[in-house]
């Protein structure tokens, strides 16, 4: 159900990423965009966006993913990667968990190409690719955002979301 919920925004980010990479990069200038075997093409960049995708959540984890409390999984029945973190986090570390891949591998490589001037249709493609994928992790980190007070602690459990506000004793 957040698939179909967070698709919209799926769409429209990846939109904002092709028009950037068209209007702010030398992308344009580039003769071939596309690649001899689509196909092939498209599926290693899939199951490798995945991969990588979640191996930055689970980098962003305490202890960068090597905590006994990360969990990288493949749940075949839902066709879902992931990287869980099995333990209470700040609100704050748990919205940089869910946005850090969108931020490393959408918008990095736009800005660097940018930057230096130079651009690659493939580069270009997985940023955008990526963006679409990180629909519902952008959806989560915004629903975070503004429903969960700065101070809580957030933890996930299975589909469920759960937080708790900090207390502080005065004496």
């Amino acid at each position: 159900m957040a698939q179909l919920i967070a698709f919209p925004i799926g769409i429209v980010t990846t939109l904002v990423i092709v028009l950037l990479w068209i209007g702010i990069t030398p992308l344009t200038t580039e003769k071939n965009l596309l690649i001899d075997n689509a196909f092939s093409g498209f599926f290693f960049s899939f199951v490798g966006i995945i991969i990588v995708h979640e191996l930055i959540h689970a980098a962003v984890h305490p202890m960068m993913g090597r905590s006994n409390r990360s969990i990288l999984g493949l749940w075949l029945s839902r066709g879902v990667f992931y990287a869980h973190y099995d333990g209470e986090l700040s609100r704050n570390r748990f919205i940089s968990i869910l946005i850090m891949p969108f931020v490393i591998i959408s918008t990095v490589p736009l800005f660097v190409a940018t930057i230096v001037q130079v651009a690659s249709g493939w580069i270009a493609f997985l940023s955008a690719f990526n963006a679409l994928l990180a629909c519902v992790d952008l959806l989560g980190a915004g629903m975070v955002l503004f429903q969960v007070p700065s101070t809580a602690t957030v933890r996930n459990q299975g589909w469920r979301t759960y937080w708790k506000t900090v207390e502080t004793g005065s004496a």
